[in-house]
């Protein structure tokens, strides 16, 4: 009896084996979009509502291959209060058909998206040159620190009259792969 409880034992250990090493072994293919794996991270609320209300969705759920770069809810509220009560108007107004600024909301929104797959991990050179859907240069650079930060290529030096211009936004940790692109994480929504 003991004899074959131990073939059995035995029998058992080298069926699960294969399914052990596949699954070591095997890459994991993401099969949500990038709106929903955004929904299912859980940090990306308030930038999805952007995508609902200027009509991003619809181009993030199609076949295309994407690098987001998307605020946070924090990076989102980075936004003055008054700019996102313009972009995606006022609680009496604000379904996704009407009210708010829908032409700069758009803008907004695709000043966020890149054609292709740009991982954290490949921005490997001290800095990169990347165009946004909505035709600006995003420049990422990797700082002292060895972070990486995005910013408008447009917008170095100081602004109009000497004023600050919008500080750079810091790609946060991790990144979230969808079937159709990278979602990275930044910490202040990039404005325009």
């Amino acid at each position: 009896m003991a004899l074959r409880r131990h073939l059995l034992a035995l029998t058992a250990a080298g069926l699960a084996a294969p399914a052990i090493l596949r699954a070591q072994t095997a890459p994991s293919q993401p099969s949500a979009a990038i709106p929903d794996a955004m929904m299912a991270d859980g940090r990306f609320a308030s930038f999805i509502v952007l995508l609902e209300r200027g009509t991003g969705m619809n181009l993030l759920r199609s076949a295309g291959q994407f690098t987001v770069f998307a605020p946070t809810d924090a990076g989102v509220d980075s936004i003055p209060a008054n700019l996102r009560s313009e972009l995606i108007g006022t609680p009496t107004n604000s379904n996704s058909s009407g009210g708010g600024n829908q032409g700069a909301l758009a803008a907004l929104v695709n000043l966020h998206i890149v054609d292709g797959i740009h991982p954290a991990a490949g921005f490997t050179q001290p800095s990169t040159l990347l165009r946004s859907r909505n035709g600006t240069g995003l420049k990422v650079t990797r700082t002292a620190r060895n972070t990486l930060e995005v910013t408008l290529a447009d917008q170095e030096g100081p602004g109009v009259g000497g004023l600050n211009l919008p500080r750079p936004a810091t790609i946060l940790t991790p990144g979230v792969t969808a079937a159709n692109g990278i979602i990275l994480p930044i910490n202040v929504a990039l404005l325009k």
